[in-house]
């Protein structure tokens, strides 16, 4: 592993997001690690990170001249995704990503199916309008009638819930069978506790405060 911290840890991938996002998640007390292309726009802002990994392939040679080259990790094998190597290489109590959601739409179902593949880990996707991350095994949050929330399944898996307009109770979700997305709160406060690490949670960016910190608290898988 070539990164531990007891800091969350901001992950920038090469997917087009806009300044004002990024403004809204910089933070310069926690450490930034670039996932390949990311570093592309981390060093247009003069913002060195802590580490670039990934194969390198869209990564502009003249923007990274000044960064040292102990902090350039290439990890050449095409196996895993640049996300999962750093995903990988890097250790924290959670990872806020950015560059992963929006662009190509097959980037963006990597970077989800990544979620899964690294369920243990507390990580948590920010796009322009949603945030998305893992269901872990128990989970609440405030909400306010109306509010969206989508579920969806990258696999088979049951989820008990509190405070839907559709309960969830007793269905079996399945990517091709029964779904969860554009389901509503009800109340003040939700509850998901799905019986498996399998469940992704999609909810507005206006809500994303409160998704970190009831992440932060929640049990991991």
């Amino acid at each position: 592993m070539y990164y531990s911290t007891q800091k969350k840890l901001l992950i920038v991938g090469g997917a087009n997001f806009s300044e004002e996002l990024f403004k809204e998640v910089y933070d310069n007390k926690i450490p930034i690690i670039a996932a390949d292309g990311g570093v592309n726009f981390l060093t247009e802002k003069n913002i060195s990170p802590e580490l670039v990994i990934g194969d390198l392939d869209s990564v502009s040679e003249q923007k990274i001249q000044n960064i040292k080259p102990e902090k350039i990790i290439r990890i050449s094998e095409q196996d895993s995704t640049d996300l999962e190597k750093v995903l990988f290489n890097t250790q924290s109590p959670l990872t806020i990503g950015i560059g992963f959601l929006g662009s190509q739409i097959d980037h963006e179902l990597a970077a989800l199916s990544a979620l899964v593949k690294f369920a243990h880990k507390k990580i948590i996707f920010i796009g322009e309008h949603d945030i998305v991350f893992l269901v872990p095994p128990s989970f609440s949050l405030r909400s306010f009638d109306g509010m969206r929330v989508s579920l969806y399944p990258l696999d088979e898996v049951k989820v008990h819930s509190d405070g839907l307009q559709w309960a969830t109770d007793g269905l079996t979700m399945k990517p091709t069978g029964q779904l969860g997305t554009s389901n509503k709160a009800i109340g003040k406060s939700i509850h998901l506790a799905p019986d498996k690490p399998k469940l992704l949670l999609i909810l507005s960016k206006t809500v994303l405060n409160e998704a970190i910190s009831q992440l932060m608290l929640a049990q991991s898988w």
